[in-house]
């Protein structure tokens, strides 16, 4: 795959506390048949990667646990969500980290260029210079976005 990989987490980085507590002040819902609402910011923020890099999405959510990759892909397009699903992690065993997962991932696919977007950091040393760490509270911000763009863009 020559395309560029963003590896996205979900909760806590386009599902935020912040957006939580506004729809719940709002008296709006904050979910659908798949979850948790996305974020308006953060999805702006995950768009301007997209749009500044051609990336193609791999979901290492645990949502993948919950949901399949063509449900995935439908709420993709249901939400109106920016890009495209290339894949998920796989579901295998649930002992090895996610950096793990992702070692695995890459193992099998052809990707030299590839970000990984998580709250929580879980990654080996060397996925360390791809790594963007968001807060959960307010999830893809705009300079997390950016670095984001510098890694992809720069073949670290």
């Amino acid at each position: 795959m020559k395309q560029p990989v963003i590896f996205l987490d979900f909760d806590g980085v386009l599902n935020t506390e912040q957006n939580y507590a506004q729809l719940a002040v709002e008296g709006k819902t904050n979910k659908d048949a798949w979850g948790p609402l996305f974020d308006p910011r953060a999805v702006e923020n995950l768009r301007l990667i997209i749009d500044n890099t051609d990336a193609a999405i791999v979901i290492s959510s645990s949502w993948r646990y919950a949901h399949s990759l063509g449900s995935l892909r439908m709420m993709w397009e249901v939400r109106g969500l920016p890009g495209e699903i290339f894949d998920t992690l796989a579901c295998g065993a649930t002992y090895i980290s996610r950096g793990e997962e992702i070692e695995c991932w890459l193992d099998k696919h052809e990707c030299p260029d590839y970000v990984i977007i998580d709250d929580l950091d879980d990654f080996s040393p060397t996925q360390q210079p791809r790594y963007v760490e968001t807060n959960p509270i307010v999830g893809i911000t705009e300079a997390d976005a950016q670095k984001a763009i510098e890694i992809l863009n720069s073949k670290v």
